[in-house]
């Protein structure tokens, strides 16, 4: 916790806390029969307690719209306890790319054993064929690869 620039009141930031697939999954739960949630409601569901304020959703949720994950809608005011009345917060729902993201996530039983017998060797070119594959794939489908080796390496993460 840290005191921050929205008028010294305390914040959280998350940080590497949740992984692109975990964010798209609350988005997911949250969703309204339109499909649509808030960054209030999604700030609540990651954990925000007043007076703190959880920081960098919003930033996280305009980069996966940049990629094609999310699609922005309409401010709204919601009741909030952050500002004792009323906050305006934008509107959120998943496009089909992060839909499918979120709905097919898992690999077959099948091929998770045949990557558990993977040698050294074959392992590296099994990512050399995944990056050149990556390579002819949409811009999102590459920086959700890119961010998820990034983050399972530990990459960018302090030690």
């Amino acid at each position: 916790m840290s005191a921050s620039r929205n008028g010294g009141q305390p914040s959280f930031s998350l940080h590497g806390d949740f992984s692109d697939g975990d964010m798209l999954a609350v988005i997911d739960d949250l969703a309204d029969e339109n499909g649509w949630t808030t960054t209030y409601d999604i700030r609540m569901q990651l954990g925000e307690q007043a007076p703190e304020k959880l920081l960098n959703v919003g930033k996280r949720l305009a980069w996966m719209r940049t990629y094609g994950w999310l699609e922005k809608g309409d401010v709204v005011r919601v009741e909030s306890w952050v500002h004792r009345g009323w906050e305006r917060v934008h509107t959120w729902r998943l496009t089909a790319m992060g839909q499918a993201l979120v709905d097919d996530p898992k690999l077959s039983r099948s091929l998770e054993n045949a990557l558990t017998k993977l040698g050294p060797a074959q392992r590296l070119q099994l990512t050399r064929e995944l990056g050149e594959d990556a390579d002819h794939a949409p811009d999102e489908i590459r920086t959700a690869l890119r961010r998820q080796w990034q983050r399972s390496m530990g990459i960018g993460r302090k030690r």
